[in-house]
């Protein structure tokens, strides 16, 4: 995104400003336990996202203007609940984020996430990614059916009125993700998938877990939203198709599971597979996940977001996000993109603040990377309406598919440690078609 001087100027007048009124003390907020109104709730944002929605019109003017807290570039502020559709759109339409903000359950939780997100800690235990497994990655990715992706976009986008989170159809639609995803794994002792309950809203997420076979204990994250928004979709009977937002990402995961139990792929370090609910919200179902992993020590060594992936925005294939992610990881997924789609191009792009759910693992301090189907500002023009359908994806998967392959490679290089002599006289000699036909 490009700023004007201009901007920047009005930018930094705001933010002394800003510093001026918003109390960072630190006693206020370790006594910030008072009960909030129902209809009230905590988000933060980034403060260029702030400026923004105070001159948005008279409904951010006095309401956004109350008592918060700026700690580097973002801000915690109280907002009405009813707001949150049009913070949502607002985001989206103006600074190109999705949502663009966390959502809290009380003032000590907005102000923690504050200092958690521009200062994360390392939780994940440090592993070196390396590329070695290409008879897998091949055994995979030749399997790997477009149509099979399309169909996926294609059943969430039209047999739900909407995933809204807090409606029946959402829960439908989890359950069915679920059902779906325990399918593929039938007869295997070592694959579960569960739907993972939130309080406070009634959409689940969904979480397959293949366990690892030596390493249990590093696990790998491949994730993507499974709720959708649009205008009005408060409203039950409104239509929130989403089919790039995010039944895309959705319809990714699924392939990759599919096959992989195809393959008979297993791990040898635990790899789970997640749909969160209620990220058009506030990445409500991944904090609440990644929040859990950080409070029971789960050593989370890679995570890969998946969020819109079946528009070609950019000439590009893909664009790699710079910010709220790990460099290392992020680097490396640049890698395997370098050698097993070497056809294809990416770039670096950067969203903001709280744009998808990596930024939830991220302020855990999990190294997570997101790449994105276009650079932000040249993505889907329909994300958010009732026209993010198959039809206008071309109804096609030509692009999703190069995701799926991508997070195989990942999957497979990370979730698998060992490297045989095959592998070593096929890199000496560049004859791969030994291990190819061997391994799996």
């Amino acid at each position: 995104m490009h700023v004007s001087a201009r901007r920047l100027s009005l930018l930094s007048a705001f933010l002394v400003v800003l510093l001026s009124t918003l109390s960072t003390d630190a006693a206020r907020a370790a006594d910030s336990s008072q009960p909030m109104a129902d209809d009230e709730v905590w988000i933060t944002l980034g403060a260029d996202a702030f400026e923004l929605l105070q001159q948005d019109g008279f409904r951010f003017d006095q309401r956004l203007a109350g008592g918060g807290h700026l700690v580097g570039n973002a801000v915690a502020t109280r907002v009405p609940r009813v707001d949150l559709d049009f913070i949502v759109e607002a985001l989206h339409d103006q600074l190109n984020r999705c949502p663009g903000f966390f959502a809290h359950g009380s003032e000590a939780e907005a102000v923690q996430t504050l200092y958690e997100t521009q200062n994360p800690s390392t939780r994940g235990g440090q592993i070196e990614y390396v590329i070695n497994q290409p008879g897998w990655v091949q055994a995979l990715e030749s399997r790997i059916d477009k149509a099979q992706i399309l169909a996926t976009i294609e059943h969430l986008s039209t047999e739900y009125n909407n995933r809204f989170y807090q409606h029946p159809s959402g829960v439908a639609s989890a359950t069915w993700i679920r059902d779906q995803w325990q399918g593929f794994a039938q007869g295997r002792d070592d694959v579960t998938a569960e739907l993972y309950d939130h309080a406070g809203w009634a959409q689940p997420s969904v979480i397959l877990t293949m366990e690892g076979s030596t390493l249990p204990d590093e696990v790998i994250v491949l994730g993507g939203h499974l709720d959708s928004i649009a205008s009005g979709s408060s409203n039950p009977n409104f239509s929130a198709p989403g089919a790039d937002d995010n039944a895309s990402g959705i319809a990714v995961l699924t392939e990759v599971i599919r096959v992989a139990m195809d393959a008979g792929f297993r791990p040898e370090r635990t790899v789970k597979v997640m749909g969160y609910a209620g990220e058009e919200a506030g990445l409500l179902g991944s904090q609440e996940i990644a929040d859990d992993f950080n409070d029971n020590g789960v050593n989370v060594v890679a995570v890969l977001q998946l969020d819109m992936t079946n528009y070609k925005g950019s000439v590009q294939d893909m664009a790699f996000l710079s910010d709220y992610t790990n460099s290392t990881l992020t680097q490396f997924a640049k890698d395997l993109i370098d050698t097993y789609q070497p056809e294809l191009a990416w770039t670096n792009t950067a969203c903001g603040y709280g744009c998808s759910d990596h930024a939830s693992w991220h302020r855990e301090g999990y190294p997570a990377v997101m790449p994105s189907e276009a650079i932000f500002g040249q993505h889907n023009p329909w994300l958010h309406t009732t026209s993010d359908t198959v039809s206008t994806l071309g109804n096609n998967a030509d692009h999703a598919y190069k995701f799926a392959r991508l997070a195989t490679a990942l999957m497979v290089e990370v979730g698998l440690v060992n490297v045989g002599q095959l592998f070593l006289d096929g890199f000496e000699t560049g004859d791969w078609s030994q291990w190819s036909s061997t391994e799996p």
